[in-house]
């Protein structure tokens, strides 16, 4: 299948649709149905007071804030109430805080992504009109919108980060600092030094990093007869995707297809259509390819 269009889909389409998809709705799920993971998020990821800063937050989780509110559960070795028994208190306590954040987390993201209710084409408040259901479709989104309101067919779309409709689809969700370009944390002078619990939560903490990363060039890797269909695209139409730093790996690859360096590149705004554009140039895409357009006008 070749087309000459290209839809790239991120969470604005199916907020546009009203679909309840923002890192808000789902930050106020964790809270009822997650308390103990809702509070390690709060406590330790610079998530942003909406959550929607969540995914680059994983990566920018405040170690030193971590350790200093467990520091309890290191009790001194000649405290009078020491015992053996205690000796991975703490760092069983920070393990517990990496699974909230890690595991805990992911396994909510999904049982709420689920869980949302997704307009047919019956249903449905408002449709773009020019959508080409013929096209082929690169989503960020786990939902079945395109199919429910559209009609496009499964095998136009790649759903890139997993599939909800898919019970065993993993739903991917994370950070894009690659563990290997990270120093570990017990990679310091002092670790003949530091006491040894320290360093097995140091451990734990950097297997955190390693559970929560994004392999995007894997994922890419394991789609490249998609990308593959890019080959003849001319045009490469953008909906409510944030072009955000954690996804940039899915656009240079995007943009090693040289029918997609030649594209003309449309970017559907509300009211930060500068901002869009910047960010897309920054990307890589020439400006003289870009036009921004209005959600009402397509």
């Amino acid at each position: 299948m070749i087309s000459r269009t290209l839809y790239v889909i991120g969470n604005g389409f199916d907020l546009w649709h009203g679909i309840p998809s923002s890192y808000s709705c789902f930050r106020d799920y964790v809270r009822l149905h997650g308390r103990d993971v809702f509070d390690a998020v709060e406590s330790y990821l610079p998530a942003g007071e909406n959550w929607s800063d969540l995914e680059a937050a994983f990566g920018e989780i405040d170690v030193d804030h971590v350790i200093e509110s467990l520091g309890q559960f290191m009790g001194g070795y000649g405290d009078d109430d020491w015992s053996d028994s205690g000796h991975h208190d703490f760092q069983y306590e920070v393990e517990r805080v990496v699974e909230r954040l890690s595991g805990g987390l992911r396994f909510l993201f999904g049982e709420w992504i689920r869980q949302l209710p997704i307009p047919t084409t019956t249903t449905v408040r408002r449709r773009l009109h020019s959508l080409d259901k013929e096209a082929i479709f690169l989503t960020f989104n786990y939902t079945k919108t395109l199919r429910e309101i559209y009609g496009v067919a499964d095998a136009n779309v790649l759903h890139i980060h997993g599939n909800a409709d898919l019970p065993d689809s993993e739903l991917i969700l994370g950070h894009a600092w690659h563990p290997e370009r990270r120093r570990s944390l017990n990679d310091r002078p002092d670790i003949e030094e530091i006491d040894v619990r320290l360093a097995e939560a140091h451990d734990i903490l950097d297997d955190y990093f390693s559970q929560t990363f994004k392999p995007s060039a894997q994922i890419v890797q394991a789609h490249c007869d998609f990308f593959a269909l890019m080959r003849e695209v001319e045009e490469v139409v953008v909906l409510g995707h944030s072009l955000s730093d954690v996804d940039e790996p899915y656009f240079e690859a995007m943009l090693a297809v040289p029918a997609l360096r030649r594209a003309r590149w449309t970017l559907a705004c509300r009211e930060d259509a500068e901002e869009k554009s910047r960010r897309i140039h920054r990307f890589g895409v020439t400006a003289a390819s870009v036009r921004t357009v209005s959600w009402d006008a397509l």
